[in-house]
């Protein structure tokens, strides 16, 4: 079945009944008979968890009063995230909206519809310290330079609070059992240079955060070295915590429903990777509770290079926060 593509197991803990979910690609949800395979597939497999893609591209496999329909859908009026709701929970199977956050495209081909934010605002879009807005790029420079498309810059505060209406949407209108964040980080460290962005920096600390990536730092002529080490890991916790936020914002979000709705994110495996290139601090996340649970995405093949991941992992996070992420797709 292509749907499957990955799938991963929770902590084996005595006192806890393990747990084993599957990600669900976004292809393959788009009927009710594929639905139908992959619940069966699951069931029959003792799975207890499903990652539903229901936002690959900026886009929506569900109802939605402000995103648009997610394109080449078979059935317009077909609700892939509630069949999914509907013939999962029968068989006690739990059902997590797994929602792509900051990147929104990838194809060299524009959207159909033109509610798309790619169209709605571009200026909210991500920019490299070459100045590049993401969204002048194709698909083949995006593949060059190692990136998976247009991501949205979390420094221009719109971008949160825009995710934050998805998923408000999300739990106020479904019967969800999670909410599951994958793509919550930026493509790069060399991003974001958003023109927002580096105005609110510079109000903050008096300098253009693009002067702090350059290898010429003749402008800090006079400057103590120490302080311009201060101003450039300044920069990276400015970027890290704008992503920080909004993990933040989603839980309380879904903490005021009162519903037993868990909060989960799919993350680059390397720990310290994640937090210092990706800016993604799901360490921190996991010590303080903004999630309930991360999935490292540790699809490597190579046993020392699995293991090393693993030995990683901050002896002080709880296991039972970590399900990791095995690849089926490449053995």
């Amino acid at each position: 079945m292509t749907a499957l593509i990955l799938f991963f197991s929770g902590n084996i803990n005595a006192k806890e009944p393990r747990r084993m979910g599957m990600w669900v690609v976004r292809d393959q949800i788009r009927t009710a008979e594929s639905i139908d395979k992959i619940i069966d597939f699951a069931r029959r497999n003792q799975f207890t968890d499903l990652f539903v893609q229901v936002r690959g591209r900026g886009d929506a496999l569900y109802r939605s009063s402000f995103v648009p329909r997610a394109q080449n859908m078979h059935n317009q009026n077909f609700d892939p995230l509630q069949y999914f709701l509907d013939h999962a929970h029968p068989h006690s199977l739990k059902v997590h909206a797994w929602l792509n956050t900051y990147l929104i495209w990838s194809s060299d081909d524009k959207p159909q519809d033109k509610n798309h934010l790619l169209y709605q605002h571009p200026e909210w879009a991500s920019v490299d310290a070459d100045g590049i807005k993401d969204v002048t790029r194709k698909a083949r420079d995006f593949r060059k330079i190692n990136t998976e498309g247009v991501y949205l810059s979390p420094l221009v505060p719109e971008v949160n609070e825009y995710l934050i209406r998805v998923v408000k949407e999300i739990v106020a209108n479904y019967n969800v059992d999670g909410i599951h964040l994958d793509y919550v980080r930026y493509p790069k460290n060399c991003y974001d240079f958003n023109e927002t962005g580096r105005k609110r920096f510079k109000d903050i600390y008096a300098v253009d955060p693009i002067l702090l990536s350059i290898s010429d730092k003749s402008f800090f002529t006079g400057m103590e070295l120490k302080t311009l080490e201060t101003l450039i890991e300044k920069w990276a916790d400015f970027r890290r915590d704008a992503i920080t936020e909004l993990v933040i914002a989603l839980q309380n979000t879904i903490d005021s429903t009162r519903k037993p709705i868990v909060l989960s994110a799919a993350v680059k495996p390397d720990i310290f990777e994640a937090r210092d290139h990706f800016y993604q601090d799901w360490g921190k996340w996991l010590k303080l509770d903004y999630l309930d649970f991360v999935v490292p995405m540790n699809y490597s093949t190579d046993a020392e290079q699995f293991e090393s991941i693993l030995k990683k992992i901050d002896p002080l996070i709880s296991k039972d926060k970590i399900w990791m992420g095995i690849g089926v797709y490449n053995q």
